[in-house]
Parts: C-alpha cells; sequence; structure tokens
C-alpha cells in the first residue's frame, strides 16, 4: 500500500524483519500503523491530547504534518499527516468503510508496542478512531 506524506514522499509497506524467536514467543506487531478518523483533524490536535503531567516528550512540525512522541528510552511514536495514494483502492475503499476524513503515518518500533499502546488509547479516547497495522489486511486492529 502506498500513501503519500505532506512532504510528497511516497512511503512504501515495509516488513518488520525480527530475529527468528520460538512460536511461543513470537508477536507480530508491525512498525507501521495508520491512525484514520471520522473526524478532520490535525497533528496539533494530536499534540494537545498530551499535557506535561503525561512525562511524553512532544515536537510539532505543524507545517510539515509531523509529530514524535517521546517516550522512555529514546524511542518514540512519529505521526505523520499522510493521503491515500489514488491508485491505492485497497486503502481507499477500507477508509470509505470507515467513514475515515483523516489519516496519519505511525511508526514506532515494535518492541516498545506495549509503551506505544497507551499512546495510542490516549489519542483514541480524546480524538476518535482507530490505529491499524499498515499490512495488506489491516491488521492488528486497535479500536
Amino acid at each position: 500500500m502506498k500513501l503519500s506524506g505532506k512532504k510528497g514522499t511516497e512511503q512504501s509497506k515495509k516488513k518488520s524483519v525480527g530475529k527468528a524467536k520460538k512460536a511461543s514467543e513470537v508477536i507480530k506487531v508491525p512498525g507501521d500503523w495508520l491512525y484514520m478518523t471520522p473526524q478532520e483533524i490535525g497533528v496539533r490536535q494530536i499534540y494537545e491530547v498530551f499535557g506535561e503531567q503525561d512525562g511524553y516528550e512532544l515536537e510539532i512540525w505543524e507545517d510539515a504534518g509531523v509529530l514524535e512522541i517521546g517516550m522512555s528510552d529514546g524511542a518514540s511514536v512519529d505521526i505523520e499527516t499522510a493521503q491515500i495514494h489514488p491508485k491505492d483502492e485497497l486503502t481507499a475503499s477500507f477508509a470509505a468503510e470507515h467513514q475515515v476524513k483523516t489519516v496519519f503515518l505511525v511508526t514506532f518500533k515494535p518492541e516498545t508496542y506495549e509503551e506505544a499502546k497507551k499512546v495510542m488509547r490516549r489519542i483514541m479516547d480524546k480524538t476518535g478512531g482507530f490505529f491499524c497495522g499498515d499490512t495488506e489486511d489491516f491488521t492488528p486492529m486497535f479500536d
């Protein structure tokens, strides 16, 4: 699936490749996600979800449509405003089915998923919408 960020670049889906683990330990968490919402919002509205007491280090580049949410140990959740590529009928159909008006590219290291889930939950609680893996079948879905 291809999405175009505000910066005019195209980003293609990437697969995370980790070290081999025992079957019982394998956690299939993508590093690339989509945040989709039925509201028309920007990174400023997501930025305003967090207060100083939350303990996150926030950096916003509003003109570029980019927000970085710093977590512990230098890890971060990076959010970038995106547009669904005109030829990406699968994503366009999925977005229409869920009445999506705004799409963001979201990236974080899969090993920080538990902490990133807290960030995602906070965003959804305040601005609505849902997160889904930037995968062929949009899984996992976090709503």
